[in-house]
């Protein structure tokens, strides 16, 4: 093996945690390099790993290797001559893996689409012949080898199809491998997602040969019915191909002009067109509509805060402003210590132009060949994001989330990966994107806790930015409403530079005459300057639901959100209704004996669904029946006519949801034109899709919009004059430290969606706690006063910010199992802390029970999360969840 080549793989399997060595085989060695996809054996099995190291040779370049016992396998084959991860992201990768204690494989494989590598998979053969098995057998080993006997060699997806249904069919499959009458071997499934290939036409006839030949077409199909339609078709595609630059994909232009596949061969047989094959981009961006603009003059406030971002990230600049063009500027960061003031929280109130902020230093970045990541934090919010930058930006604009179909995310990925799209706009996995070079880093929203990942590995988004950001150079920028209480440590420490934007932009005065002489009315904005038109928060109006009942008022609507919304509604302007509850009723209950209707499978109550309206209207058109869904798991039985424990027909449905309050809108303004976004109406195959919702709204084609946490997040609808909480006490209570933050967020997120037109917004708040903080900071919109009070708490009681926390979370079929498991790493995490008090639990979790297993967890206090868990023995079936955003 002399001059053999060793490199160290990851494997991209959740069975692994370490790292492998293997030899690199002669046809290989050119291609295989850090950050390439390969395919490895391991064990019995061939599966996709990516080259984390490059190892050394033994011909004297390098360390020799110790000697072994064991021998060394050769990589199988390689998935991609280009390396599927850069140099940063393998550095990213190992980060992650080391501060949230996930196998480096797992980090690895968010950076790749899925479907990219082939996954592995088993052939099975009969050894020996046996009788035929009859085919209509009940027995799973009969018809596992009736399977056999007819398809000779079958993969495992094929039987995994075909046994479908069958139970303990998978047992029986691996006792007849041991007992020798199967064979089984390890093969690769294909990737499943590839290029995609199409034919191209192109017309090769000049302009007077064209004219020629569509005469005699004309000339050739005289009385002949079959042939005149064959004339036709083939000059419409002559046709259509002159007047669309003489080439076009061939569905495009069958479509088009109803030739078909004969037609275009026999105009190809004649050389007036060329047939050819080519690969076409899947883009999921391809039908957002947009329309392109340059950018506007800064207002004051974002001038400044511009100015500090461009001093920062360009400090050899000089004393220009940041109106001087960027193509004249530095191309490089500067010193470590200047680069380290390249993070920024741009806190600005909701409509105060934080977007025009990231688009200059997005623009800045690209003047230089570098990228851009643009974070959102909910799915539902990329289109309206991407359509922002596109108009900014057109041709260079990626879009990536989880929701892609394959094939688009596949060809996106590499269109990134080459340099043909730099500004990468997405969700959470976004922030994974194979951008060549990074300049700038954004994530809007930044308080937002979908930022946490909830599955291996999971990591924060916020924190894997800020360490992306160190690694590749780039600036990095955190832009929120309602800064998170972690970003408001980091800026009092000094590792975030604040940069406020305190007041809403309107507009430019002259856009606003405009808008006032075509509209006839009289804008709320008050002036900055000469040009510019600042918007007031809207006011809002805390009323205690109590009062309401002692005053006879049992509605879910307070009189004064009846009376602003039928004043909304009359004089032709937009609501937004806010109640963070999905369903009808969140309890179904038996009045004669107390029953309360349960989740088999997780133990917590059933939310009633009683569908309505166009939100709930399938495809066909027909409204699903009424149903109790769990949404832990997405359980969903029929609604019972009686109690399943006593039999009576007394039963109730208590609280309400979303659904409940846009029936009772109906019910009160029949005119009302009502549109419901939340999980139920914007997810699954049937649904509307969340820009389609969107759009429908911002085009007034509704008057209300009711919603859960959705549309409180970085929408910008200019017709809302009026926003109503129905219920702010939902979740203020729950035994989580961060309950009144997440409440406060959402009541100041959904209030700044109303008054972003010419006219003034008002925000009512119900709730049977107005004394509450969350609540009291909410109403004059003092987000640093509640920064201030929640700082304290958290202090006071060693609670993140001021410390980390660590997750340890272990299920269980059997309760007591979970509980002993439990409690014995709780005794061994006391072994590790300073003081005892450091651990808290262990105890069952707030969702006591998931998929039929009972859930314990224990939580620990450190400063250093990577240090204690590297001194632990961690069980494999424990989650480690560092930095968790919930203790439920």
């Amino acid at each position: 093996m002399q001059g053999d080549r060793f490199v160290e793989v990851a494997p991209l399997a959740d069975a692994v945690d370490m790292s492998l060595t293997y030899s690199v085989p002669g046809q290989h060695s050119e291609h295989v390099t850090q950050g390439s996809a390969v395919i490895i054996p391991l064990r019995n099995r061939l599966v996709a790993g990516v080259v984390v190291n490059d190892g050394v040779r033994q011909d004297g370049s390098g360390a020799e290797p110790q000697a072994r016992d064991y021998i060394i396998k050769p990589i199988h084959s390689l998935v991609d001559e280009k390396p599927a991860l850069n140099a940063s992201q393998l550095d990213l990768a190992r980060w992650m893996s080391a501060e949230y204690h996930a196998p480096l494989g797992r980090c690895c494989a968010l950076m790749i689409p899925p479907g990219y590598t082939p996954s592995s998979s088993y052939l099975y053969t009969l050894a020996v012949d046996t009788a035929n098995t009859p085919p209509d057998t009940d027995n799973a080993r009969d018809r596992v080898m009736h399977l056999l006997q007819q398809g000779g060699t079958l993969i495992e997806s094929r039987l995994k199809a075909a046994l479908r249904g069958v139970r303990g069919w998978r047992n029986e499959l691996k006792r007849l491998v041991q007992e020798g009458v199967v064979v089984r071997q390890s093969t690769l499934e294909p990737a499943a997602v590839k290029p995609r290939r199409t034919t191209m036409v192109q017309l090769v006839i000049s302009d007077a040969t064209l004219e020629i030949v569509l005469d005699n077409l004309q000339r050739t199909a005289v009385n002949d019915s079959r042939r005149i339609d064959a004339a036709r078709r083939r000059g419409a595609v002559l046709n259509y191909l002159r007047e669309n630059n003489r080439l076009a994909w061939a569905e495009w232009v069958m479509a088009s002009t109803a030739a078909n596949r004969a037609d275009l061969d026999w105009l190809a047989q004649h050389d007036y067109i060329i047939l050819g094959d080519a690969e076409r981009w899947r883009d999921p961006l391809a039908d957002i509509d947009y329309v392109v603009s340059s950018e506007p003059p800064l207002t004051g406030d974002q001038s400044r805060a511009w100015d500090s971002v461009l001093a920062a990230i360009s400090p050899q600049a000089g004393e220009g402003s940041a109106s001087e063009s960027a193509a004249h500027r530095p191309s490089h960061r500067g010193s470590s210590a200047e680069a380290a003031h390249a993070c920024f929280l741009l806190r600005g109130v909701t409509g105060s132009g934080k977007t025009e902020v990231y688009m200059r230093a997005v623009d800045y970045e690209l003047r230089r060949g570098r990228g851009a990541l643009v974070l959102v934090p909910e799915i539902s919010l990329t289109p309206q994001t991407a359509r922002r930058f596109l108009s900014r930006f057109p041709g260079k604009v990626a879009l990536i989330h989880s929701r892609l179909k394959p094939g688009e995310r596949f060809d996106t990925w590499r269109r990134i990966r080459n340099g043909e799209l730099p500004v990468v706009v997405g969700a959470r996995s976004a922030l994974f994107a194979p951008l060549p070079q990074v300049g700038v880093i954004v994530l809007d929203e930044e308080h937002d806790q979908s930022y946490k990942q909830n599955s291996l590995p999971y990591y924060d988004a916020r924190r894997v930015a800020m360490q992306y950001a160190l690694l590749s150079d780039a600036a990095l920028i955190f832009g929120s409403a309602t800064p998170s209480m972690e970003a408001w440590h980091m800026a009092g420490q000094g590792s975030l530079r604040v940069l406020e934007l305190p007041n809403r932009v309107r507009a430019h005065a002259s856009r606003v005459a405009d808008q006032e002489a075509r509209l006839g009315v009289h804008s709320a904005a008050r002036h900055e300057t000469d040009t510019v038109l600042y918007q007031p928060m809207p006011d809002v109006q805390i009323v205690d639901m109590r009062a309401e009942l002692r005053g006879g008022n049992v509605s879910m609507f307070s009189g004064a959100l009846s009376t602003a919304l039928a004043g909304t509604l009359s004089r032709g302007e937009q609501a937004i209704i806010f109640l963070n509850r999905r369903g009808s009723a969140s309890c179904v209950i038996c009045r004669d004996c107390g029953h309360v209707l349960r989740c088999p499978n997780d133990d917590v109550p059933l939310t009633y669904h009683q569908p309505m309206g166009d939100s709930d209207r399938n495809a066909s058109g027909r409204r699903p029946v009424p149903s109790l869904r769990c949404h832990q798991c997405d359980h969903v039985e029929e609604v019972p006519a009686v109690c399943p424990a006593c039999g009576n027909s007394r039963i109730r449905f208590i609280g309400i949801g979303t659904q409940k309050v846009e029936q009772a809108i109906h019910e009160q303004f029949p005119r009302a034109r009502v549109v419901r976004w939340d999980k139920d109406s914007s997810s699954g195959a049937n649904r509307t899709s969340a820009d389609q919702m969107l759009q429908r709204f911002v085009h007034q084609q509704a008057d209300v919009l009711v919603g859960t946490q959705m549309i409180a997040k970085g929408l910008d609808l200019p017709m809302v004059t009026l926003v109503g909480v129905v219920l702010a006490d939902v979740g203020l209570f729950l035994p989580d430290f961060r309950a009144s933050e997440r409440v406060f967020d959402l009541i100041e997120q959904v209030a700044g969606r109303a008054g972003r037109s010419l006219l003034a917004g008002s925000v009512i708040v119900q709730t049977y706690n107005p004394e509450h903080p969350a609540i009291e900071f909410s109403a004059s919109h003092d987000v640093s006063g509640f920064a201030r009070y929640e700082l304290a708490q958290r202090s006071m009681l060693k609670l993140p910010p001021y410390v980390r926390l660590v997750r340890f979370e272990i299920d269980d079929e059997d309760m007591a199992q979970a509980r002993l498991k439990c409690e014995m790493l709780a005794r061994q995490l006391r072994r590790r802390v300073p003081t005892p008090s450091d651990v808290i639990g262990p105890s069952s979790a707030y969702f006591a029970r998931r998929n039929n297993r009972y859930r314990w967890q224990v939580f620990v206090r450190t400063s250093s999360p990577r240090t204690l868990l590297h001194q632990l023995d961690i069980p494999r079936d424990f989650i480690v969840d560092v930095d968790p955003v919930s203790m439920l």
